[in-house]
């Protein structure tokens, strides 16, 4: 394993190739709730080896919204509302509170 991993980002891209993944610690270690068979052990030399620890923008995202205390609904009304009905105030005041940040 690499020296920088992303537990998180690991931990669900193992997930999503459908291996028993319990935990990913910040070095890099893997536990699986049980032995894996040959097949789901390449894959997840696949899945490790292909791992980039980078945070996306997305994700970056969604982490400030959790700080700033709103939600994907909120962003999604004040899409929305600035979109279909051209009132920008609720996107200029989530705005606003995203950049506090």
């Amino acid at each position: 394993m690499s020296e920088s991993v992303n537990p998180e980002k690991l931990h669900q891209e193992l997930k999503d190739a459908g291996l028993p993944v319990v935990s990913v610690s910040a070095s890099g270690r893997v536990n699986y709730s049980r032995s894996l068979t040959a097949s789901e052990q390449k894959t997840a030399d696949q899945v490790i080896a292909n791992h980039d620890p980078v945070v996306s923008d997305s994700d970056v995202f969604i982490e400030k919204l959790k700080l700033a205390g709103l939600s994907r609904d909120d962003v999604l009304y004040a899409l929305w509302k600035s979109i279909a009905e051209g009132d920008n105030l609720n996107k200029d005041r989530l705005v606003e509170t995203m950049n506090q940040f």
